[in-house]
């Protein structure tokens, strides 16, 4: 069953993930000795990650025992303004004095499908469960919504929002003319947590869509059906909504 929580504004938002982070970080390392964290990229997570190496919250989180990585790429240098690596690294881990294992996705932009190949293995490698055929396992997955429903970069109309066995996928989104590379549904769907940030009006009649309407096709509604998520959404982007979701 999935998990709706709703804040007044983006500040509010950002404290109550940073909280939920420490809660799950200190969980994970007391079963399992470290916290793993699929970061979400584009502009709506970026106050969350300032916030998380602010005065105030960067000497509380346990940054030796976390590893981060990519949920989502651009095929891009690492030093391109659009990658996700260089905002994680200048809102984010530039800001700790010992920052935590961090696991770029794309080594060589114009090869996407080594790059996928290369960073699916390194997951295998470092997060495998013992169960045999078991997916890779974060502690915790962020993903943002896009106004036409994608997550990661899962977009409606691409052969990789079909694919439920790839762990990670090489994907051409036609309408931006341009490669990008994505953890599959797979990978998402095994995590142990996965938070949703929803930050926007321009996000609001999508997110009406998703939580009520059961037989969406949207990319967010499917994976929705297809493991739990837990919400957290500002008001301009909740706001004049239907009252009751179909969670």
């Amino acid at each position: 069953m999935s998990q709706l929580h709703t804040h007044p504004d983006i500040p509010a938002l950002t404290a109550a993930i940073a909280k939920r982070w420490l809660t799950l970080a200190e969980a994970a390392i007391a079963e399992r000795g470290r916290f793993t964290v699929a970061l979400s990229g584009g502009r709506t997570p970026r106050a969350l990650y300032a916030l998380l190496a602010s005065d105030s919250w960067r000497g509380r989180l346990p940054w030796a025992q976390t590893e981060l990585y990519l949920g989502d790429e651009r095929c891009v240098p690492l030093d391109h303004p659009d990658s996700n690596a260089l905002m994680v690294h200048t809102t984010l881990l530039t800001q700790l004095t010992q920052p935590p294992l961090f696991f770029p996705m794309v080594k060589r932009p114009e090869h996407p499908e080594q790059d996928a190949a290369h960073y699916a293995q390194l997951l295998r490698e470092r997060l495998t469960e013992d169960e045999a055929y078991a997916p890779p396992c974060f502690d915790l997955v962020l993903l943002g919504m896009g106004a036409d429903g994608h997550f990661a970069s899962l977009f409606p109309g691409t052969t990789a929002l079909e694919d439920r066995e790839t762990l990670v996928l090489p994907v051409w989104v036609d309408a931006l003319k341009s490669w990008r590379i994505s953890l599959g549904r797979r990978v998402i769907a095994a995590a142990r947590h996965r938070i949703i940030l929803v930050t926007g009006e321009d996000k609001r009649a999508t997110l009406n869509e998703v939580l009520h309407n059961a037989q969406s096709r949207l990319p967010i509604a499917r994976l929705q059906r297809q493991a739990e998520l837990e919400w957290h959404i500002d008001h301009a982007a909740f706001s004049n909504l239907s009252p009751t979701p179909a969670l």
